[in-house]
């Protein structure tokens, strides 16, 4: 599936505004009213060797990080349910029971939803919210130099991928500072969560230090095949959130890089490792969904190659 292709043929169908915010912002009088959809299923998701517990966790935390990344918190969820029935409804208790214990720690509520029958399941949910403010997205919302944040270092999610092993516990955060000047989530990997600012944005001039950005677990346990580097163009989504601030501000996070912005159309993302020049990113990484699944370590490693060249 070339995904891409998709969102933009359904963009141009139902007239809305692909890639300019996490989730779905509609302005209603005074209000802006907020809504995302994700959707899951065991095998697309790497579920198949992580416990129940943690499925239902980091399906609900997925979700939740495009409201997160707007600079809000779920209030409303709604759910749909397609069980393999092979599983056992105990099996489906655990994997509530994680999504639960998330909706808990925001103060959202589950209204309901439809339950079906598939091999294998499937689940995806609606999250609302409401607010006052004008929400973050993707777009800056000053042209100022600024410095970029993570809420957490990234990695582990496609060491974990590329190990064949089971998905890491996703963190719970707080949504992004309301002092944020743009902000996405890395569901797609750290790289495709830079192509979602190129998107949108002109001229911006960002630097960004690779191993700020990795997880010390990463930098230590990939095997010597693999540069650690490769699990952040990797498509397996580890939800942490990434946000521009003006210089200066402080905040939470981990600081992984700085920008500003010029008069003029292109966008110049530059990639350092330990403060030493990288390479420089020049298109979108590779769209995992539209690469047979043998063939995905080599189009990690091609592009690889092609932000390293100088």
């Amino acid at each position: 599936m070339n995904e891409d292709a998709c969102i933009r043929l359904f963009a141009a169908l139902h007239g809305t505004e692909p890639y300019l915010a996490d989730a779905e912002i509609v302005k209603r009088g005074s209000a802006f009213l907020l809504f995302t959809m994700d959707g899951f299923s065991e095998e697309e998701d790497f579920f198949l060797r992580t416990p129940p517990e943690i499925i239902g966790r980091n399906m609900a935390c997925a979700v939740c990080a495009d409201l997160l990344a707007c600079g809000v918190t779920p209030e409303i969820w709604i759910q749909n349910w397609n069980v393999d029935e092979a599983k056992g409804m105990d099996y489906y208790r655990r994997v509530g029971g994680g999504i639960e214990r998330v909706l808990q720690f925001y103060g959202a509520e589950c209204v309901g939803g439809d339950t079906g029958c598939s091999v294998p399941w499937s689940y995806t949910a609606v999250a609302y919210a409401q607010t006052e403010r004008i929400p973050v997205t993707r777009c800056a919302a000053r042209r100022i130099p600024f410095e970029l944040y993570a809420s957490g270092r990234m990695g582990c999610a496609n060491l974990a991928a590329f190990r064949s092993g089971a998905m890491p516990e996703l963190t719970m955060h707080d949504p992004v500072p309301r002092e944020s000047l743009f902000a996405t989530d890395t569901s797609g990997g750290f790289f495709d969560a830079l192509e979602n600012f190129r998107r949108v944005n002109t001229g911006m001039r960002l630097r960004i230090d690779l191993e700020q950005a990795l997880s010390p677990e990463v930098l230590h346990a990939c095997p010597p095949s693999i540069d650690p580097c490769f699990t952040l163009i990797g498509g397996v989504g580890e939800y942490e959130l990434l946000y521009a601030v003006p210089c200066g501000t402080a905040c939470p996070g981990v600081k992984i890089g700085e920008g500003d912005f010029r008069e003029c159309r292109e966008n110049d993302f530059r990639l350092f490792r330990g403060g030493r020049p990288s390479g420089r990113m020049r298109s979108a990484p590779p769209d995992y969904r539209n690469i047979p699944e043998t063939e995905r370590l080599r189009a990690t490693e091609d592009y690889f190659k092609e932000i390293a060249e100088r």
